[in-house]
């Protein structure tokens, strides 16, 4: 029993030695079955793009040699294996990769990625045309272009090189730029997705999209802005027709019945806030209105509102004195002759009396001999004016068919202009200038300040801080004047914040204008202390105006016309107004003063100067068949002619103004006679009353020649491009400051210096109302048919003469070998000076002068530089033409 114990407890022992074994032998395997199971994927390719990731950061600081020796070995080996792409290859080559070990067994993802690798080669291969022509190689030599791109950091490397030269050497290098290109747009649109033709039509149809709103947003605004100047015109049309109504109605009342029980200087059919805005001006002398009651009486209500409106009478003297006007009590006198009230300092302005009844009479005669009865002590004269063809028929236009005055205050007060003034002095001193300012003056647009320098300063360093003043002051340019004429002191113009036009009725209406004793007149505008410049164009003689486009050049004549219209009657000034450019001169169509409808053809404008040249020489020829010398005597004697019945009397010569709106046309059609005959109207028909304005927007001196600016002493300059522009204008510079928009720089015959003004401006609506006024009440315009007929053959004769005289017009004035020359160059089809010389054995001189004379009959073209002239003729119409001779 004890035995069977023993092997029981024994055989246990080794069935747990056996179980404890086996225990530590599974263990074992779960140990080695778990070291070797596979890694997880997303983890290998984890670490393995961590990897790759400090290797390409490696690579790409070994380009920049911050990796040591072993660094700049790689550097080396990728610049000549990738070329320039070695900076971006690293990045590149592990962005490739990390995108295909995120889309293993994607196509799409594959098609990518094969079509960045084929653009990035692409890209090698534009940067090894870059760098040298693959086509210019002799031949293929790796280790060239790995030695090149190696050392040179530049190329496409081995790769992209050895593909552009395979590349050049089958489809030359056009065909490889087209197969780069090609090539990669597909790319593109292959790794984008986006279609390229489906881009570049959105984007053409975004294009259109926005052109075609704004193109509605500009109809819309162009049609509000048509309303509201439609409706704007209606209400002053609406305004003017009740204004001219009340005052018709007021005057019907007044026609039937007699004035008793009123002063003489009461006004009879004034508007009340028409005689409200009469108000007396600080710069302008008060002017007492005088009216006649008996001449009112006798008088037609149209004549008695001139009246009322027109004239204004003086006690002393029934001839008004010629004064010089000045912008400021203390500025140099400027030399521009004003018919104004002569300030009499030994009497008060209160000692203006009213004239008698003979008085106003002949006064009035003299101001309007076409709009006012003449008294009845002059019965002949009376019934000579009413034969005339219209004459007593004939109404003035008065300033209610312009707009209303709009006063507005200037932005620049007193207290502004002030600190303005210490400004400048403090500018100047900054410079070591001392100076001090005396008085500025204030105009429509520029504000004059007047400085005194102190002793030892020379005028031409305050001229030399020009752009220093103007950076200082902030201002858009500024102009000075060292010294102002007749004054110890500089004038320094500076441009005001805020501008104030210088509306036309403002002059119309001012006592100037009604006092002006002048048919021609000028209402030239306000200077800078705001008086009124008025010029008589009969004194100037005749006037230059040029400017760039824009600067105010047609406003400035319709305001000089527009004067003529208000001032003088159509018997007295006639107009030939040529206008190349069709649309400015046009409107005047049909008003009475004009001789002959708008010229706009340029061959027919040259005609009508050169009539003007005939008329004057006509004109002289009566002057001595009358033994006078001007045209102011020769209306004289035959004013006393006529009044002494003498059956052979003349008739009055009215002043002719010939208005050329640009010139430079004329110049470029008809040089030679344009030039002729201007030179000679302005230098002998200012006597015969002729006077010229020409007007050019090209300043240079192939336009404004030296004989035509010779000729017109007057001039008016506004805002030009450069200072030789300005000097072509005025002789000086000055008119490149100028700021546009009506500044200009007035410089008639006279003055010492030009003195700037702001010219008015009249609107187009305002010139409608006028020549709309002028045509229904005044006499129909029987343009003079005599007039025009002349000019239309002048034109034939000169067109004929231009086409079909060739070389037989001057034939005694060719050379003798003009013909032989002509033959032997056609011949040779080439035409040079030098070949004349060589043939003809004649000196430069005659053969140049046989050239020309070849050029002007049209056989030859017109000289460019150092090339040989064209042949324009063949032999056949060259002989033709030497027949015509």
């Amino acid at each position: 029993m004890a035995a069977q114990g023993t092997r029981g407890s024994s055989t246990k022992r080794k069935n747990t030695g056996a179980g404890r074994a086996n225990t530590t032998g599974s263990r074992a395997k779960s140990r080695s079955a778990r070291q070797d199971a596979p890694m997880d994927p997303a983890v290998r390719n984890e670490i393995l793009l961590i990897v790759l990731a400090a290797f390409a950061l490696i690579l790409f600081l070994c380009n920049f040699g911050v990796v040591g020796k072993f660094g700049d070995v790689v550097s080396s080996v990728m610049f000549g294996v990738f070329g320039l792409l070695a900076y971006v290859a690293p990045v590149v080559i592990f962005l490739m990769i990390a995108f295909g070990m995120l889309n293993v067994g994607n196509h799409i993802a594959t098609r990518k990625l094969s079509a960045g690798i084929v653009f990035v080669l692409l890209l090698g291969m534009a940067f090894e045309f870059f760098s040298t022509n693959p086509a210019e190689a002799e031949s293929y030599q790796i280790a060239e272009i790995y030695a090149r791109c190696s050392e040179g950091h530049k190329g496409g490397g081995i790769l992209a090189g050895s593909l552009a030269y395979l590349s050049c050497k089958f489809l030359g290098t056009v065909g490889t730029v087209l197969l780069i290109l090609v090539l990669g747009i597909i790319c593109l649109v292959i790794v984008t997705e986006k279609s390229f033709i489906g881009g570049v039509a959105a984007g053409g149809r975004k294009v259109y999209e926005r052109s075609r709103e704004d193109a509605a947003y500009r109809r819309e605004r162009a049609a509000k802005r048509r309303e509201e100047l439609s409706e704007r015109r209606e209400r002053e049309a609406r305004e003017r027709r009740q204004r001219e109504e009340e005052l018709e109605n007021e005057k019907l009342l007044r026609m039937d019945r007699k004035v008793s029980g009123v002063m003489l200087d009461t006004a009879l059919g004034r508007e009340p806030e028409k005689a409200a805005a009469e108000k007396v001006r600080d710069d302008i002398h008060e002017i007492t209105l005088n009216y006649d009651e008996e001449e009112i009486d006798e008088q037609p209500p149209a004549r008695a509102r001139e009246q009322h409106s027109y004239h204004y009478i003086e006690q002393e003297s029934d001839d008004l004195d010629e004064v010089h006007v000045s912008g400021t009590g203390t500025e140099p006198e400027m030399e521009t002759e004003m018919e104004m009230e002569p300030e009499r300092p030994q009497k008060p302005m209160d000692s203006y009396q009213p004239m008698t009844g003979n008085q106003m009479a002949v006064s009035s005669s003299r101001e309007r001999p076409a709009a006012v009865s003449r008294p009845a002590k002059q019965p002949e004269k009376a019934a000579a004016s009413a034969a005339k063809s219209g004459k007593d028929r004939y109404r003035f236009p008065t300033p209610d068919l312009l707009a209303p005055r709009k006063t507005k205050k200037g932005a620049d007060s007193d207290k502004e202009l002030k600190e303005t003034a210490g400004h400048l002095e403090q500018i100047l001193g900054n410079f070591g200038v001392k100076v001090s300012v005396t008085q500025y003056s204030r105009g429509p647009s520029v504000t004059r300040y007047e400085l005194q320098p102190e002793q030892g300063v020379k005028v031409s360093k305050i001229v030399g801080l020009a752009d220093d003043i103007k950076l200082n002051l902030a201002a858009t340019d500024i102009r000075i004047e060292a010294p102002i004429p007749g004054k110890a002191a500089v004038g320094i113009e500076v441009p005001n914040k805020e501008n104030t036009a210088v509306p036309f009725r403002d002059l119309v209406e001012s006592p100037e204008f009604e006092k002006f004793q002048a048919n021609l007149i000028f209402a030239v505008g306000k200077d800078i202390a705001g008086k009124t410049v008025l010029a008589d164009i009969a004194k100037m003689p005749h006037l230059l105006i040029a400017g760039a486009t824009g600067s105010g050049k047609s406003v400035c004549i319709n305001t000089i016309i527009m004067g003529i219209l208000f001032k003088a009657h159509p018997d007295d000034v006639k107009l030939i107004m040529i206008d190349p450019k069709v649309v400015e001169l046009s409107v005047y169509n049909g008003i009475p003063h004009l001789m002959l409808p708008v010229v706009t053809d340029p061959k027919k404008a040259a005609a009508a100067l050169h009539w003007g040249v005939a008329e004057m020489t006509n004109r002289y020829k009566k002057f001595a068949d009358l033994n006078v010398r001007d045209l102011k005597g020769y209306n004289k004697k035959a004013e006393s002619m006529q009044a002494s019945g003498d059956p052979e009397a003349p008739e009055k010569m009215p002043q002719i103004l010939i208005i050329v709106d640009e010139l430079a046309d004329l110049m470029m059609v008809s040089p030679g006679e344009v030039e002729e005959s201007i030179c000679r109207l302005a230098q002998l028909a200012r006597a015969c009353g002729i006077h010229l304005i020409i007007a050019t927007q090209r300043p240079s001196v192939d336009v404004i020649t030296g004989l035509i600016k010779a000729n017109m002493p007057s001039r008016v300059a506004f805002a030009v491009s450069s200072g030789v522009d300005s000097r072509t204008i005025l002789d000086m510079v000055g008119a490149e400051k100028l700021l546009g928009k009506g500044d200009m720089l007035f410089y008639p015959q006279g003055y010492p210096k030009p003195a700037r003004i702001q010219g008015p401006f009249v609107s187009d609506d305002e010139v409608s109302n006028v020549v709309e006024f002028l045509k229904d009440y005044a006499p129909e315009s029987a343009a003079d048919e005599a007039v025009e007929e002349q000019i239309n053959s002048i034109a034939v004769e000169s067109g004929a003469s231009g086409t079909s005289g060739g070389a037989g017009d001057a034939d005694s004035a060719y050379d003798e070998y003009f013909a032989e020359a002509g033959r032997f160059i056609i011949e040779k089809d080439k035409a040079s000076i030098g070949m004349l010389q060589r043939m003809f054995k004649i000196g430069f001189n005659r053969a140049a002068r046989i050239m020309d004379q070849l050029s002007d009959a049209g056989v030859v073209g017109e000289e460019e530089g150092t090339k040989p002239r064209k042949i324009l003729m063949s032999a056949a119409e060259f002989e033709h033409l030497l027949g015509k001779e």
